[in-house]
This record gives C-alpha cells, structure tokens and sequence, in this order.
C-alpha cells in the first residue's frame, strides 16, 4: 500500500474513532455534534457536499478514495459511519454500511441503507496526494497530540 493510501486509511480511522464518540448517552469523551466548532463543520460538509457529488461524478483530476461520513441516530443515540460502498441514484443515496456499530442498534455491518442529505455529516475524496473534505477532523485537532495533528495537516489540501 503506498503512503497516500496508508495516510488516508489512518485519518479516516482517526475521524471514526473521534466522531464515535458523539454519544453523550454512553458516556464517551468526545466533541458532540451539538459542538459549535463540530456543528459549523458539519454544515460546511452539507453545504459543500454538491461540489463532492459533482468531482464524485466527473473525476477531472483523477480523483479516488471517495469516502461519506454518515450518521445514524438510535434511540437518542448518535455514532457515525465511514463508508467508501455508496451510489447516489434519483436523487437518493444508497450506503453500506461497512463496520460493526458500538452505539446504536438499528444497523449492522453490511446494510445497505437510504440516507437522506442531512445525515451526510462528512465528505473526502484524494486529489494530487492531498484529501479534500474531511471538514470533521479540524474540531478533533484540539483533542489529539502534536504529531499527529502535523501529519494530518501534511495530507490535507486546506490544512
């Protein structure tokens, strides 16, 4: 696996473990999506997400590693999902989801399920060795050591 690849991989790691622990119910420490700083990233995912659907659909530049960050509420209970098995067909978007929940119930690793925009909490995808999006992990900046937030920066397009 090359570099950009392995990066990717661990960042992504990063932002699920980071964004599991939404769940004030389980008592996880972590940054809420009620978060002002974690909030106004999520809406700026939301608000930007056309522009992902469209370099998604065009790959100009040879885009890869498209990733959705989604979410999913149980019973009060909140955890988000990375998915790389999506497809956005009339207007809807088909996800898989591909790990084992640790909060909620009402899904399970390998369901593929309808998610409406608005649970689209986060986008990525690799342009030129950098990932674009990933809007969710600048919150989590605070909250991880030094060198990790540096190599995070390193492989981000707008660090």
């Amino acid at each position: 696996m090359n570099r950009p690849s392995q990066t990717a991989l661990a960042l992504i790691g990063v932002v699920l473990t980071l964004l599991t622990a939404c769940s004030k119910r389980d008592k996880v420490v972590g940054i809420g999506d009620d978060d002002p700083e974690m909030a106004a990233a999520i809406a700026r995912a939301q608000q930007t997400l056309p522009q992902f659907w469209q370099v998604f659909d065009q790959r100009a530049h040879r885009e890869s590693n498209f990733v959705l960050v989604v979410r999913i509420a149980d019973q009060g209970r909140i955890e988000h999902f990375s998915t790389t098995d999506f497809e956005r067909r009339d207007g809807k978007t088909m996800v898989t989801i591909s790990n084992a929940p640790k909060i909620v119930a009402s899904v399970k690793s390998g369901d593929r399920i309808e998610i409406p925009a608005a649970d689209i909490t986060d986008w990525s995808y690799m342009r030129d060795g950098k990932y674009v999006g990933l809007f969710t992990l600048k919150p989590r900046f605070k909250e991880m050591p030094a060198a990790w937030v540096e190599e995070a920066k390193k492989s981000l397009a707008d660090p």
